[in-house]
């Protein structure tokens, strides 16, 4: 067993929990900052480094990271949604502004 590959993939995994809690209070900053910090990690378990061992570390980071991925996706659609909801409101306020010229 590759123990830095082990020791590199649990680390992330660390990682990738704390990354989690700052997106569920969208700290966006910190979850990009905790994202390169997770790379030196993840990079100790690159293909080849990894066997059927680190199988349930493997699957426990696959899941984390999706749920990460679907907060991230959650929030850029609402973000797109308010953006698109403030470009209405700047058409809408301009077109009054020049009918009541």
């Amino acid at each position: 067993m590759n123990d830095r590959a082990q020791d590199g993939l649990q680390r992330a995994l660390a990682i990738t929990v704390q990354m989690i809690d700052a997106a569920m209070y969208d700290n966006w900053e910190r979850v990009a900052e905790l994202d390169v910090e997770r790379q030196v990690f993840l990079e100790q378990a690159q293909p080849g480094s990894t066997g059927p061992q680190h199988r349930e570390t493997l699957l426990a980071l696959q899941a984390h990271n999706r749920a990460l991925l679907e907060r991230a996706q959650l929030v850029h659609d609402a973000v797109e949604q308010q953006l698109s909801q403030h470009q209405y409101n700047h058409r809408a306020l301009r077109t009054y502004i020049t009918s009541s010229h």
